[in-house]
């Protein structure tokens, strides 16, 4: 039997905060932030270091990637025959190469004789 791995990408969040001291200029803050695609994760009524009772509100939005320059050529993706199980690991690790934050599929030269 085949195993099938599914790799879907992490949604990557941008995040910010805003504090008020009254309500009616923290909703004016929030529905201003709101129309910009801000949701609001939470909010908390604490004391500011001045001792004034401040509203703090804590947001995020989905990060949008930065895009690559248009020359830059997409790989061609193909479909690897399966591995056997048996058969020793020569040179580098084949696979996903998982480190830093980025996931991106790595070519490597085919083994010869393959």
């Amino acid at each position: 039997m085949t195993k099938v791995v599914t790799i879907k990408a992490q949604q990557k969040w941008e995040f910010c905060f805003e504090s008020r001291k009254t309500e009616p200029t923290l909703v004016k803050t929030l529905n201003d932030l709101g129309q910009q695609g801000w949701e609001l994760v939470t909010i908390i009524h604490h004391k500011d270091p001045k001792g004034i009772m401040t509203w703090t509100a804590f947001m995020k939005r989905p990060s949008i990637p930065q895009q690559q320059p248009a020359a830059e050529p997409q790989p061609n993706l193909t479909v690897a025959k399966p591995l056997d199980e048996n058969e020793p690991a020569a040179g580098k690790g084949r696979g996903f190469d998982l480190s830093g934050d980025e996931f991106k599929l790595k070519e490597e030269p085919a083994p010869p004789g393959a």
